[in-house]
């Protein structure tokens, strides 16, 4: 049994384990074209844009051509966040427990004249096992499902090398630090959303059981959505551990929700409630 340090929820069993589960289970029966209408990351043109300006920052950074630069993405899933690696023809390894969905993205990547490597494996396990090093490790709408994000950030810097970049995106801001009306507005949205695909009940139920502070390994949205178990993701704190390591640290903060119109309002009213992260100029080990 743990405590979660930001919400104080107390939570039975492996919870890395339960994350992969619940995970695996989600991505099993995943219909692309439902989740390319959900997902905000890969639907809205302004979050791509912000995205591929990231990508691009990122490999001008390191100074070379892209077709000698090494790209490890972590969670890769099915490749629909991968266009921007195919489309600039890096060395790209991706990494995912499902088999599948990496099936998926070697079909994707083949439509665009490349050939990634492709691991099956936890990304845990995989950087654990691995000696190799990388010009840009990326986490895209991953950390929030991690238990122990900071930790996999250690050990993703730890696979970058000398003038390397680290780079995160799409995951959510910590709830208690964004400003009340951000959070109100987003988790309204988040709502209204939730009416419009019949299963509102069910979100309604997995509300009620995380005011009270339970989470179960047994509910997979529980730990697919694991964010909502520690309060969103501590931008500031993988800021400081990052530091250390880069010679600069750049925080993208952004409106990011799931309805068209209503990321269309909160961009006009310059709402956040996202970001990413890029980290860059590696320091030598």
């Amino acid at each position: 049994m743990t405590i979660d340090t930001v919400t104080g929820a107390t939570m039975k069993g492996d919870e890395r384990q339960a994350a992969l589960r619940a995970n695996i289970e989600t991505y099993e029966r995943f219909d692309e074209r439902a989740y390319v209408n959900g997902a905000p990351h890969l639907k809205h043109p302004s979050i791509g844009r912000r995205y591929d300006q990231l990508v691009d920052a990122a490999i001008k950074s390191i100074g070379s051509e892209p077709a000698v630069i090494t790209v490890l993405e972590l969670g890769a899933g099915n490749g629909l966040a991968s266009k921007a690696w195919f489309e600039r023809g890096v060395q790209l390894t991706a990494v995912d427990s499902s088999r599948s969905m990496l099936n998926d993205l070697k079909s994707k990547a083949a439509a665009h004249g490349v050939a990634p490597n492709t691991v099956v494996a936890d990304v845990l396990d995989y950087l654990a096992a691995t000696s190799m090093k990388f010009d840009i490790v990326t986490h895209v709408s991953m950390l929030h499902h991690i238990p122990d994000y900071l930790d996999l950030l250690a050990r993703s810097a730890a696979h970058v090398n000398a003038n390397g970049c680290l780079l995160t995106f799409q995951d959510p801001l910590r709830y208690d630090r964004m400003p009340g009306a951000h959070h109100v507005i987003d988790r309204g949205s988040y709502f209204a959303w939730r009416i419009t695909q019949g299963n509102l009940k069910r979100g309604l139920k997995t509300r009620w059981r995380r005011l009270r502070g339970v989470y179960s390994p047994a509910e997979t949205v529980d730990f697919d959505e694991y964010h909502v178990v520690r309060n969103g993701v501590d931008s500031e704190a993988i800021m400081a551990l990052l530091a250390p390591s880069f010679s600069k640290v750049e925080v993208v903060t952004y409106w990011s929700t799931y309805n068209r119109g209503l990321q269309w309002i909160g961009e006009r009213m310059g709402l956040a409630s996202s970001f990413g992260i890029l980290s860059s100029g590696r320091k030598p080990s």
